[in-house]
């Protein structure tokens, strides 16, 4: 290895993930597809306090959390926001997805910034709701 490659390299924020898009190209479609969850949230800076953090936790689990684990993650943190309606397995649901993430104490602090922070699971998954209602 002549040290070349690095030189090559994308940043982060141009690596492709899911569906071959770049960090940078998802979250600027995240802010689209979200203005209007931002327009009745405006004390809330969704780039920088949702959408990026978001992104940035789904390619880090992309790239280094095993493959059974990943599956097991999207598996759950999908239903978990299937059932937004339904708090109890929600919540359930959303301590499940962490577990998946036990190995990886990086990604699972980005996790917890994420989705518990400052309020509780169930504050969580209340406001998820909202928003998911908002979308439909």
């Amino acid at each position: 290895m002549d040290g070349s490659d690095s030189a090559t390299a994308p940043s982060p924020a141009q690596q492709t993930g899911l569906d071959g898009k770049s960090r940078e190209g998802m979250i600027a479609e995240s802010l689209k597809m979200n203005q209007e969850v931002q327009g009745l949230y405006p004390q809330v800076d969704f780039k920088e306090e949702v959408i990026e953090p978001t992104i940035n936790l789904t390619f880090d689990i992309q790239e280094r959390v095993d493959e059974a684990n990943q599956r097991r993650y999207n598996t759950l943190i999908a239903e978990m926001l299937e059932r937004t309606s339904e708090p109890d397995l929600a919540e359930r649901l959303l301590w499940e997805a962490r577990e998946c993430l036990a190995n990886y104490p990086d990604i699972l602090a980005q996790f917890d910034a994420i989705f518990i922070g400052q309020r509780s699971a169930s504050n969580v998954i209340r406001e998820l709701h909202e928003c998911m209602l908002i979308k439909k």
